[in-house]
């Protein structure tokens, strides 16, 4: 393996107070309904996606975009501190390193980031778009005739514009007192500093009345407010990027963010899955330019992939990022579309040393038949040592317990104990 997260630790992040454990070439983080499984998951996308301007590797997916979704929800409800820490170790080439990303609730939790950060916000709403600058010259040019107070034109447009920024300048504060801030640092020295979408933000009838102040009509202002603030409210952004540390990134790929085609792999990798398809599935033929070539009895039917079952789409996505050879591939609940025999075909490919010797597997599952069905394809290749098991528990009072086995030990439970490696 060229890169490999060996440790994660959480902190007051989603529904965890506090999670810290060792992770395998195959780790799984299984448990019962509500017990964090996806969550843990999500976290190491974020982890390891900080590194890559937080964009899995292999794809155009913003990480920080999909996480504005639940923003509210980041930091755990239960802590007052207002703040979430994501960290863990990653051994590349030999060397280890420590990677923090701390999820901060308001511009105030920044510390000495706040001012910089506050200063490329503003800059940011303030630059006026085009389009912006046609809305004001319009409304600039409407208030010149009802005023006709003889000032200078360039002036007068000067003095408009400073307005206008100023009513857009103040809205800061405001904009910020809630807003989710992510700051990433390697091994203590700052890298990135970023801010979810704004999700909820609404423009207060307040800033309007100001820009109508000005001589703006209510539809110009709401144009312009939609395209200025929309900057930081519709998509995540990075504002603050260190020029000292100059970092790898890591090849981290999420099944659940990444809408696989097979057309996605480079032509030899396209090969290599074609010929594991032929090799497991006895009806499959061929994949040409979006057709799947599927032979029965000698005769051959083309078929659009798009048209193919949910099992076989499935099937395909999780073979493809086995062959595509990404340092780490994370896959929730691969249970999902897949039949029993698919379940097998996936987890022997899993241990395969020409596999795991370069893909680090992380699962999040509540699949007693899947689990049986790796354990085992991981004790006949005598990879067992290799495999860690996370288990998650929901207590009583809401919160979250875990507890951490070796594949050994999760095969015995499995094998001589007969236990549910889900927990009570």
């Amino acid at each position: 393996m060229v890169v490999v997260l060996r440790r994660l630790s959480l902190e007051d992040y989603g529904p965890f107070t506090k999670l810290d454990v060792e992770l395998g070439d195959i780790t799984i983080f299984v448990g019962r309904n509500n017990t964090g499984r996806s969550t843990a998951l999500e976290a190491i996308t974020l982890l390891l996606s900080s590194i890559n301007n937080f964009r899995v590797i292999t794809s155009s997916i913003d990480v920080l975009s999909n996480l504005g979704l639940r923003s509210r929800y980041l930091i755990n409800l239960r802590s007052n501190k207002g703040v979430a820490v994501v960290s863990g170790d990653v051994v590349s080439q030999g060397m280890k390193h420590s990677i923090e990303v701390m999820v901060i609730r308001g511009i105030n939790g920044l510390g000495d980031l706040r001012d910089n950060a506050v200063r490329e916000i503003i800059r940011s709403i303030t630059e006026l778009t085009p389009t912006s600058q046609k809305i004001l010259m319009e409304a600039f040019h409407r208030v010149l005739r009802e005023r006709k107070d003889g000032k200078d034109i360039t002036e007068a447009f000067k003095e408009f514009v400073d307005g206008v920024i100023s009513v857009l300048n103040n809205r800061v504060d405001d904009l910020l007192v809630n807003a989710v801030f992510v700051s990433t640092y390697i091994d203590g020295e700052l890298l990135n500093a970023a801010l979810l979408p704004l999700s909820g933000v609404r423009v207060s009838e307040d800033i309007i009345d100001k820009l109508k102040e000005l001589g703006l009509s209510s539809s110009e202002a709401r144009r312009l407010l939609n395209i200025q603030l929309g900057k930081v409210i519709s998509g995540g952004r990075i504002i603050l990027t260190s020029k000292k540390l100059n970092v790898e990134p890591i090849r981290v790929q999420h099944l659940s963010l990444h809408p696989f085609l097979i057309d996605d792999l480079p032509p030899d990798k396209q090969t290599e899955l074609i010929d594991l398809l032929r090799k497991e599935i006895r009806y499959f033929y061929d994949y040409r330019g979006g057709q799947v070539i599927l032979n029965f009895d000698g005769s051959r039917v083309s078929v659009p992939y798009a048209l193919m079952g949910d099992g076989f789409k499935a099937l395909v996505r999780m073979l493809g990022l086995i062959v595509m050879g990404v340092d780490v591939t994370l896959i929730d609940e691969p249970e999902a579309h897949l039949h029993p025999g698919f379940m097998e075909v996936i987890t022997k490919y899993m241990v395969e040393p020409r596999f795991l010797d370069r893909i680090q597997f992380v699962m999040a599952t509540q699949s007693l038949e899947f689990l049986d069905y790796l354990l085992r394809a991981a004790e006949k290749s005598g990879v067992l040592g290799r495999v860690r098991l996370v288990r998650l528990y929901l207590m009583p009072n809401g919160s979250i317990d875990y507890e951490q086995l070796s594949g050994e030990e999760a095969y015995e439970e499995m094998d001589e104990l007969k236990s549910d490696l889900r927990g009570p």
